[in-house]
């Protein structure tokens, strides 16, 4: 069978004759690799030779559209497609081989030490950093019916894996909860993304590392169907304090019908006050802390492969999107946002970059009983403050920084090793392990 062109149709075989499965997706370097923008890379002095060659071997590997998956796990394999396995326990479904619902892994494919980033491109480039599981083998992958793209290999001889985590918390989620389902003993998990610097002195193309936490940015519903009440119920204004001090309504217009309303600064901002009650348009979580040690060596290695003018250590802020709560204006929508940005900084002086996902990743470290050490790491692709953007161009050699200093850190971090009791638990199970 045969790919024709791209996103295509599988083409049929002659009249009569069996298709054939099509072969397993395998992860490696083309021997014919497709060129990459070397424009902007980081000098020398940034990174080893070894990751300006991984770089110019990059290339994406072909995609199939549906592959049949193997019964061994020694091949590699991916499954892009509508599959309807039989899954059981609606609280946490599994297959019979038990798969996880959305990620698609079972035990044995997933490595103690994962590096998490947001495209399946940034998973495959960090991936030629990877050497094979075990002699003899591919790196082992798997892309599940969702998307998400699982890499497993060793790095420094450690095993690691690389997981695509797509975008926002509820994806964070999913890689996490299932990921510590398929995993015995202990984990160490770094997010690698990109973000937005939000002041000084992080700037564009800095690697900058979530030492002291993240807290979280959401938008709150509520304020807006108040806003509405009070429109369509004049009386509940003197209720909840007076209505919208701001000559807001719920749609987005002056109370008066005149045109737009105006800017409103009394609501957008985090510490101001509000007239609804105590509403606000956002609501700010207190800080969740990033593991101290994993961060620590994070920086460490960070600043080994760009140099410590290039690493800055702070609070991220994750919000809940990519436009209303990380303070993005525009004239189309009501988002009482104008001032978020600003108020975010004062409140905490130490925040350094905005994006989605940190702050859930660090959240269920501290509510998994002791079993996930976790910390974070992004490339400010943005300045939000000079409203500049990086050239994209420069973003493959940063992609590689980045993850050359994660897969460092995770690799030296210790971990609990999983008890004799799981261990003859897995055994039981004949739970086979790719790197073995």
């Amino acid at each position: 069978m045969q790919l024709q062109g791209k996103g295509a149709r599988v083409a049929p075989g002659p009249p009569n004759q069996p298709r054939r499965a099509p072969q397993p997706l395998l992860l490696g370097r083309s021997s014919a690799p497709a060129p990459v923008s070397r424009r902007g890379a980081l000098g020398s002095s940034a990174t080893r030779p070894q990751d300006h060659a991984a770089l110019a071997g990059f290339s994406r590997p072909a995609t199939l559209l549906k592959a049949q998956e193997p019964d061994h796990a020694e091949s590699p394999s991916a499954v892009i497609g509508r599959l309807k396995p039989i899954y059981r326990d609606a609280n946490f479904p599994t297959d019979a081989q038990g798969r996880t619902y959305h990620l698609g892994t079972r035990e044995g494919e997933v490595a103690p030490r994962i590096l998490s980033v947001g495209t399946v491109t940034r998973a495959q480039l960090v991936a030629t950093l990877l050497q094979p599981p075990a002699p003899g083998r591919q790196l082992f992958q798997r892309v599940s019916s969702r998307g998400f793209h699982t890499i497993t290999g060793r790095f420094e001889g450690v095993p690691v894996s690389i997981v695509s985590t797509h975008m926002g918390m509820p994806n964070m989620d999913f890689v996490v909860r299932e990921n510590r389902a398929v995993v015995r003993g202990q984990m160490a998990i770094v997010r690698l993304g990109t973000c937005g610097a939000v002041q000084h002195p992080a700037k564009l193309g800095d690697l900058l590392v979530a030492s002291h936490g993240s807290i979280a940015v959401r938008r709150d519903a509520d304020y807006w169907s108040l806003l509405e009440r009070d429109e369509h119920q004049p009386s509940a204004r003197t209720a909840n304090g007076g209505g919208s001090s701001n000559g807001h309504t719920a749609n987005g217009h002056a109370a008066n019908g005149h045109g737009p309303a105006p800017a409103a600064p009394d609501v957008c901002f985090v510490e101001g006050p509000s007239a609804l009650a105590g509403r606000r348009p956002y609501s700010v979580s207190l800080p969740v802390r990033s593991d101290p040690y994993l961060a620590s060596i994070l920086v460490e290695a960070a600043a080994a492969v760009v140099g410590p003018g290039r690493v800055v250590q702070g609070l991220t802020a994750s919000a809940d999107s990519f436009y209303s709560s990380q303070g993005r204006t525009g004239p189309e929508f009501d988002d009482a946002n104008e001032g978020l940005l600003g108020a975010l900084t004062k409140a905490h002086p130490d925040l350094m970059s905005l994006e989605m996902e940190t702050f859930h990743l660090m959240d269920l470290a501290r509510c998994s009983k002791g079993s996930i050490r976790a910390t974070g790491i992004c490339v400010a692709l943005a300045e939000r403050y000079s409203n500049e953007f990086m050239e994209y161009s420069k973003l493959p050699a940063l992609e590689l920084a980045g993850g050359t200093a994660a897969l460092r850190a995770l690799a030296g971090v210790p971990l609990r090793e999983a008890t004799g009791e799981e261990l003859a638990a897995a055994a039981a199970k004949g739970v086979q392990y790719v790197w073995e």
